[in-house]
């Protein structure tokens, strides 16, 4: 008698619970501090012409006045913290940790300019943003609404940043 109890229970229970559906709905995860902060023990490498500098960190974040600011995001050109990435025809190289990068030009087509994005969430990546318009209408909000989001291309968390200047004649 105990076993078929037991046995009831046991197809009671198995047929109320959901297996593993990648389908169902997850929460977000938690929300975004109110305010943002510049990450704690930030250190990216800068190298110019294969000549080590010295590295972006939290403390050079801080005091750098960032480019461009909104209640989401803080944003400093790589000319702004690199001054010889300001050269004409410059190339900036952002390297993320796992080894992946990604080369922009200076000054690239359009107009746009390689950039260290702080989002709210904490999150460092170097991408090109249009200085005219540099937190679009659509940034953050890509595809949970279907909508396009950011195609710009972009490298995070940031590692290293190489710049190679071509040589002065």
């Amino acid at each position: 008698m105990v076993r078929v109890r037991l046995l009831m229970v046991a197809c009671a229970l198995a047929a109320c619970s959901h297996g593993s559906d990648d389908s169902a709905k997850q929460w977000q995860s938690s929300p975004p501090p109110p305010k943002i902060e510049v990450p704690a023990e930030v250190s990216i490498a800068v190298e110019v012409n294969g000549q080590g500098r010295a590295p972006i960190t939290t403390d050079t974040l801080k005091a750098a006045k960032p480019d461009f600011e909104d209640v989401e995001h803080r944003v400093w050109l790589v000319t702004t913290l690199v001054p010889e990435a300001a050269r004409s025809s410059a190339a900036i190289a952002a390297t993320s940790p796992t080894g992946m990068s990604m080369t922009l030009g200076r000054p690239a087509p359009d107009g746009f300019e390689p950039a260290l994005f702080l989002s709210r969430r904490g999150e460092l990546k170097v991408a090109a943003i249009d200085p005219k318009d540099p937190f679009p209408k659509w940034h953050g909000q890509g595809g949970r609404l279907r909508r396009p989001g950011d195609s710009m291309p972009h490298v995070g968390p940031v590692a290293k940043l190489s710049i190679t200047t071509p040589p002065t004649p």
